[in-house]
């Protein structure tokens, strides 16, 4: 058999010439993101949310290796002049990332750089080809800002207020506190695991999956992801239903343990038959108006001249020297910076992480029965709901004085700083101020976030503080991206020291000292407890 010439080769085999002709660029600019990409995919196996992105990254390989194997799409490379905007993009961001340190950026730019990849080789038509490739990858980026754990206490309270409404027809005698829901002897803690996080991100990651696997168009993305959404929201509600009135009727654990765990595992096969099942009732009603368009185009291609055969793939005329100076680049940026963060023993991220899916043991933790004027009271008196807490395990003392309330807690563990104003917001109250405190002699930082709160003719004020296991006090995140941006290095398990105290006006300037006070005592008495019994280990 001869060689075939270049103006025979078929589409795959052309796109394998171009991708050789640039083979070693590509491998350099891979190996240029790999530390930062490594973090990136460390960091998300750690939260358990993000635990499916394997299963992303499978999915799109199969939409890329088929949308290699496209064959019957004339490809050209793609006009020059993008093609290095794309890649200066790609670069430019790169750049950030690694002075921030920043995995969540690097991510951002390795998906610039696949943009860039698929359009010089392909030009138009190989860029609209993998599009479905970047879409299944960007389901693993982490929103910023935050953005995550917003949507994880809607879910909260959506499923906490839903299933309480239900357990009200059910004349299941209980009571709602807050994310609790208080049944006779009994407390049913919603976290933020049984918010459905995990199943709504994982399910809307499949249901994204199929519709670009079957080439279903975007109206019809736009149609399935909220159905999809809607099916979780639904289910989690029913198995905070069933496992309350379970437990209130028949005294029968269906929340926690191994019935929790395949309770979980049949509404997420559920789920799944419901993503198939809605993608085929869309089949049916559009049946009548594609059976209309597919008559429509045979007669035109009855009316047609017989069609040209398929036109070649040209040899790559495309900027190699773009590649080779892009790969080169990537390539000392990314090697460069991690050799540096590794020679300098910082942030280089190979230190093992905290794993934050495994709850922490619980500590013994005391106050003084007086603290700074305040008289420590009954843990069982006082408003429950004031305070919210977001830990697998929380800790909360009732302080009074001269007829004001407060409430200290201690709450861990805790992906790094945690802002609790997240969890004030998604509760119903309104952040009139936000404000980090500083000692006001020589503006020394005290690590101490006090909030202004309102919600409903009520007034509160809550004083937060982060530590980790040593006890040292942990700033908030500055930069872009939400956690997996913050420049300090691999996350650390948190623990939150807060107090909130209110009442129905604004809190006076002598009730604001006096509540600082507190506060700063109340940290000041806690940290070393928390920092010795974790030294000590679990006791034995």
């Amino acid at each position: 058999m001869g060689t075939n010439h270049p103006e025979e080769l078929s589409l795959e085999a052309g796109m394998r010439s171009r991708i050789r002709a640039s083979r070693t660029n590509l491998f350099l600019a891979v190996l240029g993101f790999i530390p930062l990409l490594w973090l990136f995919f460390r960091l998300s196996w750690n939260r358990p949310a993000y635990q499916f992105f394997p299963l992303a990254l499978v999915g799109a390989g199969l939409l890329a290796q088929r949308a290699f194997k496209q064959s019957e799409t004339k490809i050209d490379a793609g006009k020059r002049w993008l093609t290095w905007l794309l890649l200066s993009v790609a670069v430019l961001v790169f750049l950030l990332a690694n002075y921030l340190w920043s995995p969540w950026l690097g991510f951002i730019a390795f998906l610039f750089w696949l943009i860039a990849v698929s359009w010089g080789l392909g030009g138009k038509s190989m860029f609209k080809t993998f599009m479905p490739v970047v879409l299944m990858l960007l389901i693993i980026l982490p929103p910023p800002l935050g953005w995550d754990q917003v949507l994880v206490l809607w879910l909260r309270s959506v499923a906490v207020d839903a299933s309480s409404a239900l357990l009200d027809a059910l004349h299941v005698t209980h009571v709602q506190d807050g994310n609790i829901l208080l049944l006779p002897g009994k407390k049913l803690l919603v976290e933020e695991a049984c918010s459905g996080i995990n199943s709504f991100i994982l399910c809307n990651a499949c249901c994204l999956f199929w519709v670009l696997w079957r080439r279903r168009s975007l109206w019809w993305l736009l149609l399935a992801l909220p159905a999809t959404s809607l099916f979780v929201v639904l289910g989690n509600v029913i198995r905070i239903t069933i496992g309350a009135s379970a437990d209130y009727y028949w005294h029968l654990n269906l929340l926690s343990g191994w019935r929790h765990e395949t309770f979980g595992l049949a509404l997420l096969l559920i789920y799944w038959g419901l993503i198939l099942s809605v993608d085929q009732l869309l089949i049916f009603l559009t049946r009548p108006v594609r059976s209309r368009r597919a008559r429509q185009a045979a007669l035109r291609r009855l009316a047609a001249q017989p069609p040209p055969p398929p036109l070649p793939v040209a040899p790559w005329s495309g900027s190699v020297f773009g590649f080779r100076f892009a790969g080169i680049i990537l390539a000392l940026l990314g090697l460069g910076v991690f050799t540096a963060h590794l020679l300098a023993g910082g942030r280089h991220g190979l230190a093992p992480l905290p794993n934050f899916s495994v709850p922490a043991r619980e500590l013994k933790l005391s106050m003084p029965t007086q603290l700074a004027g305040w008289q420590r009271i009954n843990a069982d008196v006082g408003d429950q709901t004031l305070i919210e807490t977001l830990g697998v395990h929380s800790t909360l003392w009732h302080f009074q004085r001269l007829g004001s309330e407060a409430v200290v807690a201690v709450d861990y563990p805790l992906e790094g700083f945690h802002n609790v104003k997240v969890c004030y917001v998604g509760t119903g109250w309104q952040v009139l101020k936000e404000e980090e405190l500083f000692l006001p002699q020589n503006q020394e930082d005290l690590h101490t976030v006090r909030l202004t709160l309102e919600k409903s003719l009520r007034y509160a004020v809550v004083y937060h503080s982060v530590v980790d296991a040593q006890g040292n006090l942990l700033a908030p995140p500055k930069t872009l991206g939400g956690r997996l941006a913050n420049s300090s290095g691999p996350i650390q398990t948190g623990y939150r020291v807060q107090l909130i105290t209110g009442g129905y006006s604004p809190l006076s300037s002598a009730a604001m000292v006096s509540a600082e006070e507190l506060f700063f005592q109340a940290r000041q008495t806690l940290v070393p407890q928390l920092v010795e019994q974790l030294r000590k280990g679990p006791a034995k």
